[in-house]
C-alpha cells in the first residue's frame, strides 16, 4: 500500500471512529461528508470527466485487496 493510501484510510477510519463516538453525529454523514471533501479538492485540478471516470473506476474495482496507486506509469 503505498503511503498516501495508508494516510488516507488512517485519516478516514479516525474520523468515523469520532462520528460513532459522539451521540450528535453519524458514521455515515461523516463518510459523505469526508467524500464531498475529497471530490471538492481533486476537482481544483482535474476535469468532472477526470472525476467521473475516476470514480466509476474505484467502483467497478472495489475489493478486499490493496488498492495500487500509479504515479503516471
Amino acid at each position: 500500500m503505498s503511503g498516501e493510501t495508508t494516510i488516507a484510510t488512517k485519516l478516514v477510519v479516525d474520523a468515523i471512529d469520532d462520528a460513532e463516538q459522539n451521540s450528535s453525529m453519524s458514521s455515515d454523514t461523516m463518510a459523505h461528508a469526508i467524500l464531498s471533501a475529497v471530490l471538492i479538492e481533486i476537482s481544483k485540478t482535474r476535469s468532472r470527466k477526470d472525476l467521473e471516470s475516476f470514480i466509476d473506476f474505484d467502483l467497478d474495482n472495489i475489493v478486499e485487496i490493496d488498492n495500487v496507486i500509479t504515479r503516471g506509469c
